[in-house]
């Protein structure tokens, strides 16, 4: 089967060659006269003597030779007769000839025909067929496996014949008008009963089907008829076969057209995959063929002449099988509605300008130009305004990065701080990540938040930036007028009010207008995000001071009623996690790999959907992280000791410094419950968060023992420090929560927490448990 299948696609590419060899030939050979003669015969005597005369009475604009006029009498083609020339004959033309003999005002004279540079008339068929080939070629690789596919690429195919074929049946040849005509009754069959499998292809809709044997049977009763071409005596058909041609495919387009608008009404109102599908295609099916039957074949039906050349009006017919390739190859659409009413509004802009423009230009080469010259120049540079007009934002948002780099950075630079404005929590992240941007994409020397609350003032500040000044100008307000100062009021409340304050640049320049109102857009962000975090530090400070206050006896009750909520929330939000979000995951990785195992998608799909799919695992792998930390069930599984090791080798992959784990024999501690086990956890895992975030260390190292009374717990890093004394008090970086709530569960479980620290030196820290005094919860 398959031998025979490559069998006939063998003997249809030699056919496609020969026909694609011979039109060529012919097109590139002879010239396009496009000389109509009419046969007229005259009875002379008595002898009832028949003369025929062949008289020149339709010259085409696009045949080259000027040098025949109308009402010429040929009497001679090519040293012949011309009632025996074959185009003659058949189609009343004067074509594949080289040389004439005419009488015009009763003399005689020679017309050489030669043939000259290739025109647009040649090329651009040639260009569109090229195009047509490419297009059913690559649907037949990439796409064969789906029905509605093969079908347009069969669509491509009659377009293709018909491109191909224009410019042999411009010269008379019977090949090229018998293509020519075939293809133009063909084509829009193929459309029609594409649409049907189409739309049962990717919407599952059944639609009717019979028409179709009625149709194709009267397109191959037709290309049958056409044989007799080969015959002249038989060729007169032709004559009527033109219109019936053109008669036909505005009927069946029609039909095309019917059945997309009965669709288009059905689904206007519905938003789905199906309805873009459907209103894509009727809008390109719209902009593809009303062009060349409203200007092209209508009028050559009425009257006998078009309004625009199909030549013109043809290129147009290739957006509807293109879209539709979009279609089959691809899951994503456009808004077609959107882009016709853009581009139709851009056409309305378009008119004015064009307008005054087309009609100066008549001022000016009034005797060089005629009323249909003038229309085409104004329908052109509509089309091309539009075209413009419409592509400016696309290309003005891709060419931003070098048309207005500066605008491009700000933007840049906008999006990614209002990214990280939505994970900090503290003045120190504030401080890190915001204030460092601005700095940076301003170039100033410094950038600060200045603060000022019932309790004093406090600035937070990247760059170069002298507080003492501030403070004193802020005091005497003198602040917002100073020259070296760009200041912006961020908010003001009862609490406190806080501004953006902004050095000028290090180029010794003033902020500009459009960075200026950048940062107004920054200070829009910044209200909520610090609003946030005041709010947080207000409520932590509320907090912290509030277990500091309470009784020894007390304290500890509310710090188990704490640990249990933590504990509970924690567990509650990784079982949403796992239960939901990551149960969501598996199944759209199930999903896509579904989707990439089925036969119809292309290879470049498969890789990109693989490429999800891998990306879909990377997120479930650090979901699963995040379940572990929240709720480290490997403690009730292998217990503390193999969860410790777990843990510390997958944090060592992310930490800034060197982490080193060191565990003795842990049998002891293993015997207890799971809630105190629970707790050397959660303190081992808030020593290294905090070294993370604040110890700027290059080595940490934990340290696990246990004696026969005690469980032992050593941390030392070789970071910055800080002075003990100060430990207690909130910091504008910090919320000073760390400290407290390992101190709080260290005295949960009956245990001692001592800490050495000092600034430049380090932190040191020992928790000793009571193995024989663990409190259960």
């Amino acid at each position: 089967m398959k031998i025979l299948q490559r069998g006939l696609l063998g003997l249809c590419l030699l056919v496609l060659l020969i026909l694609q060899l011979w039109c060529t030939y012919i097109t590139f050979t002879f010239p396009y006269n496009g000389i109509y003669v009419e046969v007229k015969q005259d009875r002379q005597g008595d002898a009832g003597i028949v003369q025929t005369s062949y008289i020149v009475n339709r010259m085409e604009a696009n045949g080259r030779n000027v040098e025949v006029h109308e009402g010429d009498v040929i009497l001679q083609i090519n040293g012949g007769p011309p009632g025996e020339w074959s185009t003659v004959k058949s189609w009343n033309v004067v074509e594949k000839a080289r040389m004439l003999l005419i009488s015009r005002n009763g003399q005689e004279q020679f017309i050489q025909l030669t043939k000259g540079r290739p025109s647009a008339v040649d090329l651009i068929p040639l260009f569109e067929e090229v195009v047509c080939v490419f297009m059913c070629g690559l649907l037949l690789i990439k796409e064969r496996r789906s029905p509605s596919a093969r079908l347009l690429a069969f669509a491509f195919l009659s377009a293709a014949l018909i491109f191909l074929s224009l410019g042999a049946s411009n010269r008379g040849d019977t090949i090229g008008k018998l293509l020519i005509a075939s293809g133009m009754m063909m084509l829009p069959i193929v459309f029609l009963h594409f649409l049907v499998v189409f739309f049962k292809e990717k919407g599952d809709m059944e639609l009717p089907r019979r028409l179709f044997k009625y149709l194709y049977g009267i397109a191959l009763g037709a290309i049958a008829l056409r044989s007799l071409y080969f015959f002249p005596s038989m060729a007169y058909i032709y004559r009527f076969d033109g219109s019936l041609t053109m008669a036909f495919f505005i009927v069946v387009i029609t039909l095309n057209i019917v059945l997309l608008s009965t669709l288009f009404v059905k689904v206007w109102r519905v938003q789905s995959q199906l309805s873009t599908i459907i209103k894509s295609v009727f809008f390109s099916l719209l902009i593809s063929f009303l062009p060349i039957i409203t200007l092209s074949f209508l009028p050559q039906l009425l009257a006998d002449e078009w309004i625009f050349d199909p030549m013109y009006t043809s290129c147009l017919l290739l957006i509807f099988p293109i879209t539709f390739a979009y279609l089959i190859a691809s899951n994503q659409l456009y808004d077609i509605g959107l882009v016709v009413r853009r581009f139709l509004f851009a056409a309305v802009m378009s008119v004015a300008p064009v307008a005054v423009f087309t009609f100066f230009f008549g001022l000016l080469f009034h005797a060089e130009t005629n009323p249909r010259q003038l229309a085409a120049l104004f329908i052109g540079l509509i089309i091309l305004m539009s075209t413009m007009l419409y592509a400016a934002e696309y290309w003005t948002t891709r060419l931003e990065p070098y048309l207005f780099p500066r605008k491009f950075m700000l933007k840049l630079a906008l999006k990614k701080i209002s990214k990280n404005l939505g994970s900090i929590s503290s003045f120190r992240e504030l401080k890190d990540i915001i204030l460092v941007d601005i700095v940076n994409t301003l170039g100033v020397m410094g950038v600060a938040i200045l603060i000022r609350s019932k309790d004093g003032t406090e600035i937070i500040s990247a760059g170069d930036m002298d507080h003492s000044e501030l403070e004193m100008l802020m005091a005497r307000g003198a602040l917002r007028n100073h020259a070296y100062y760009t200041v912006l009021e961020i908010n003001d409340h009862e609490d406190y009010s806080s501004y953006l304050i902004v050095t000028s640049k290090k180029t010794n320049t003033r902020i500009g207008n459009e960075e200026r109102n950048w940062l107004q857009l920054i200070t829009s962000y910044l209200e909520v995000g610090l609003e946030n975090v005041y709010l947080i530090r207000k409520l932590t400070g509320k907090l912290q001071q509030m277990v500091w206050e309470v009784p020894q006896e007390e304290n500890l009750w509310l710090s188990k009623v704490m640990f249990e909520l933590q504990e509970e929330e924690r567990i509650r939000i990784a079982t949403d996690l796992h239960d939901t979000t990551m149960q969501d995951l598996f199944f759209l990785k199930r999903r896509l790999s579904s989707l990439a195992d089925k036969p119809t998608m292309g290879q470049e799909d498969r890789e990109q959907i693989n490429s999800m799919n891998n990306f879909v695992e990377m997120i479930n792998a650090s979901l699963r992280q995040s379940c572990f930390e929240l709720n480290p069930h490997l403690l009730k599984e292998v217990g503390l000791k193999q969860t410790l090791k777990s843990f510390i080798e997958k944090e060592k992959y992310s930490t800034p410094f060197e982490l080193t784990l060191q565990m003795g024999s842990l049998l002891q501690i293993e015997e207890k419950d799971l809630s105190s086990k629970r707790h050397i956890f959660r303190i081992v895992q808030e020593l290294l968060n905090n070294a993370k975030k604040h110890s700027q260390a290059s080595e940490v190292i934990f340290h696990l023992r246990e004696d026969r009374q005690s469980f032992y717990l050593h941390y030392e890093d070789d970071g910055v420090g800080f002075p003990t004394d100060q430990e207690a008090k909130l910091e504008i970086g910090g919320s000073g929560m760390g400290l407290a709530n390992m101190r709080s569960r260290v005295l949960h479980v009956g245990g001692k927490f001592e800490m050495n620290s000092s600034e430049g030196n380090g932190t040191k820290i020992t928790i000793t448990i009571p193995i024989d005094e663990v409190l259960t919860t």
